[in-house]
């Protein structure tokens, strides 16, 4: 009978010896989780602060500046660089890994994100100064 618990058949007189159990060969059971190897490897329980902060701040800093500076009225093409930019910054903190270890990178990345969103409408505009001067004064700009 395969997988059946049966002891061993004991001579008459013989003492019997503890019944070994014989275990199948396989991978070994460990713990659930990564194994920590080196301090900061622990998960960090509120991994996603940072991420959701910056996934909902971005884009209504993106809003408020693009109001601010009229954006939607006069440059309404490139009002969504304000919304996608920032949260490119932050997909990256939602996919690193989840120890503490990584938490001050996801806190970098939400804060860029905003301060990029803020800084949206100023960047636009001196993109917008920088290729004006380089046209004007390479001759590019005809009366």
């Amino acid at each position: 009978m395969p997988n059946s618990t049966r002891q061993p058949a004991s001579t008459a007189g013989a003492p019997v010896a503890a019944a070994s159990t014989v275990t199948a060969a396989g991978p070994a059971v460990t713990a659930p989780g990564p194994a920590v190897t080196a301090p900061g490897d622990e998960t960090d329980p509120r991994w996603w602060m940072a991420p959701l902060a910056a996934t909902v701040v971005a884009p209504l800093l993106s809003f408020l500046m693009a109001v601010w500076a009229d954006l939607f009225t006069a440059l309404p093409v490139f009002l969504i660089g304000g919304f996608v930019l920032p949260l490119a910054l932050v997909v990256p903190g939602w996919c690193l890994a989840r120890t503490r270890r990584r938490r001050q990178a996801r806190i970098d990345l939400a804060t860029l994100a905003c301060c990029l969103a803020v800084a949206y409408p100023a960047l636009i505009g001196g993109i917008g100064v920088a290729v004006f001067v380089v046209m004007l004064l390479t001759g590019n700009i005809h009366s």
